[in-house]
């Protein structure tokens, strides 16, 4: 009996072993294998904003123009170049290279770009970068909150026919409308959402051929804006605009579900992504860059291989790439130095990455580059008035807020816990990467200012505040530095801080739903204009997570974008930037971020800059 209880044992040892290895197996061989720290957010181009994302989809879509590897200006993409552009600069007539093609095969085509577009501007598409098409394109806003005002009335509809209490405000804005049956004594809900959703539907093609994307025929795309963009040939190159394939996306619309049905949502399976996903006969994702996605197992890695389809195959271009996950810095940087990586980035968040800054500067790690970005580090505060929880929110007070701002030396936060050549910033562009564009710095660091600000807004020696609550996401590492402010601000304001670390999904909802009272935050420009930053503190932009609102700042914007003048334009958003860094401070700006990557000698065709653009399709593993 002992002797068959013991071969039960080795039997299940072997067993549980081979189990193990079985969920350890190996990843699969690449040409080309990078780290991605942390995880994928998505990969749908219309609503990618995260910087490791925004890379992957330019790997695997490619809009109407690409990214030139060196200088990151546009060049050409699915359309050739030059663009036909109108006297008045207002239309962009796009010619679509007849051998682009999608990863199936089929050819990619105008009525393709349409589709992806409107998809970023249709209601139940949540895209933090809608505003680019609607704040750009003619008829696209009016068309956008069009669509969002009937669903919003359609949502009002289908609660009061479910019996849900509506508050004053939604009551009101639906007796306004008039809707047909509402003044019986007692409506029938149902049947006037019936009545108007028929109507609407009826409409919204006619309604959207009114907004300026349209195709002219298969390879002819037509572009009107609201007024001149200087910068619009660099926005099409950004995922935003990349196009989708109509015939494989319209396998996987959702029309049976009562929610999308009753509110007239534009809803996408949000599998579609995945190459191995084939409800309703999907084939998985077809995309059109130079590369395709071959392989996703989630939280291991992301296998692309490349797309034989691609119009522009390159001499030597690599035939696969690994984006592997790990998510831990740490253990990135061991994969790395053990040659289980070709290229590491994102290093500055390393606990030693000023270790490495000094083995830079000695000429000791040719492997390392440490580039200036186009980026800045700061800290966001809420400016609601409440607070989550009902009580008043003392960020609701800009003096509160400009006292934060003055209490923090920002040069000692680089000196002494950065330490890798970060440049202190008291702007929130980075100054100098604009060519024409100045700003005046915000105030630097005044102690006795920021005690006498916080006890004018009623707070003398922080007294009366409440313990302030600072949130910054796990990942990235960030404590140090919230750690150095939160102690200025305990030592120079007197008052409480709690430093709370979120796992990052979590802490981007509570962000995003200002569940906060401070927290980290930071922008990368997305292209060469001053708006890449000041758009997002716009009354209700889909990146304004600090809900700051002000009507003079939103005027100063639409100001701007009504000007034909680029000198005028960039003093007005100058005028803006100046109320966001010293009049109202919805933000502190800490430094500019300085990126660190390393990739080994034999990988070519990566050129560091402050952009962090380095287009796959160019890059290179010599053996």
């Amino acid at each position: 009996m002992l002797r068959i209880f013991i071969i039960f044992i080795i039997v299940l040892l072997i067993s549980s072993l081979g189990f193990l290895i079985f969920l350890q197996k190996p990843l699969p061989q690449a040409d080309y294998t990078f780290a991605l720290v942390g995880t994928v957010k998505t990969l749908d181009p219309a609503k990618v904003s995260w910087s490791d994302d925004i890379r992957l989809a330019l790997g695997l879509w490619e809009g109407l123009l690409a990214y030139d590897p060196v200088t990151t200006e546009a060049v050409e993409g699915v359309a050739q170049l030059p663009v036909d552009i109108s006297d008045d600069r207002l239309v962009y007539t796009f010619t679509l290279r007849q051998e682009a093609r999608w990863s199936n095969g089929d050819p990619v085509t105008a009525h393709d770009f349409v589709y992806g577009w409107r998809r970023v501007i249709e209601p139940g598409k949540i895209s933090d970068y809608a505003f680019l098409i609607a704040d750009n394109i003619a008829g696209a806003r009016e068309y956008r909150d069009w669509r969002f005002e009937a669903v919003r009335i359609l949502t009002i509809l289908r609660d009061l026919a479910r019996g849900v209490v509506v508050n004053n405000e939604d009551m009101a804005f639906l007796k306004e409308l008039d809707l047909q049956g509402m003044d019986q004594p007692t409506p029938n809900y149902t049947a006037i959402a019936d009545t108007f959703r028929n109507a609407h539907l009826e409409m919204v093609d006619g309604e959207f051929a009114r907004v300026g994307i349209e195709a002219l025929d298969d390879h002819h795309l037509r572009v009107t804006l609201i007024r001149p963009v200087a910068y619009f040939q660099d926005l099409v190159a950004f995922p935003t605009f990349m196009p989708v394939h109509q015939a494989s996306m319209e396998m996987l619309r959702e029309r049976n579900d009562p929610a999308v049905v009753d509110l007239t949502l534009w809803v996408t399976d949000t599998q579609w992504v995945k190459p191995d996903y084939h409800k309703n006969a999907y084939p998985g994702v077809v995309s059109n860059g130079a590369y395709r996605l071959k392989r996703w197992e989630f939280k291991r890695f992301l296998l692309l291989e490349k797309n034989q389809y691609y119009w522009d195959q390159q001499p030597g271009q690599l035939d696969t790439i690994m984006a592997r996950v790990i998510t831990d810095l740490n253990a990135a940087f061991m994969a790395y130095e053990q040659g289980d990586l070709d290229m590491l980035h994102n290093m500055e968040a390393l606990d030693f990455a000023a270790a490495l800054y000094q083995q830079k500067q000695a000429g000791k790690r040719d492997d390392l580059h440490f580039t200036m970005s186009y980026a800045t580090y700061f800290y966001m505060f809420n400016c609601n008035q409440k607070l989550p929880d009902g009580s008043p929110n003392p960020f609701g007070d800009k003096r509160v807020r400009m006292a934060f701002n003055l209490a923090v030396d920002k040069q000692s936060v680089v000196d002494n816990v950065q330490r890798i050549g970060n440049p202190a910033t008291t702007n929130f562009i980075p100054v100098n990467s604009i060519k024409g564009y100045t700003c005046q710095p915000g105030p630097g660091h005044d102690i006795q200012r920021a005690r006498a600000l916080l006890a004018e807004a009623g707070y003398p020696n922080g007294q009366g505040l409440p313990t302030i609550e600072f949130i910054y996401n796990t990942t990235g590492g960030h404590e140090k530095t919230a750690e150095s402010v939160a102690e200025m601000w305990r030592k120079n304001l007197n008052v409480n801080i709690s430093l709370d670390a979120r796992e990052y999904k979590i802490f981007d909802d509570d962000k995003k739903n200002q569940r906060y009272m401070v927290c980290r935050s930071g922008w990368t420009g997305d292209y060469s204009d001053p708006t890449t930053f000041l758009d997002m503190m716009i009354t209700g932009n889909g990146q304004n997570d600090a809900a700051f609102s002000n009507p003079e700042y939103d005027r100063l914007m639409a100001l701007a974008v009504a000007s034909k003048d680029k000198a005028e334009r960039f003093k007005i958003l100058a005028q803006a930037e100046k109320m966001i860094i010293q009049d109202e401070m919805p933000i502190l700006p800490l430094f500019n971020y300085v990126s660190v990557m390393a990739f080994r000698e034999n990988v070519k065709g990566i050129h560091p800059n402050p952009r962090d653009m380095y287009p796959y399709k160019y890059i290179r593993v010599e053996k």
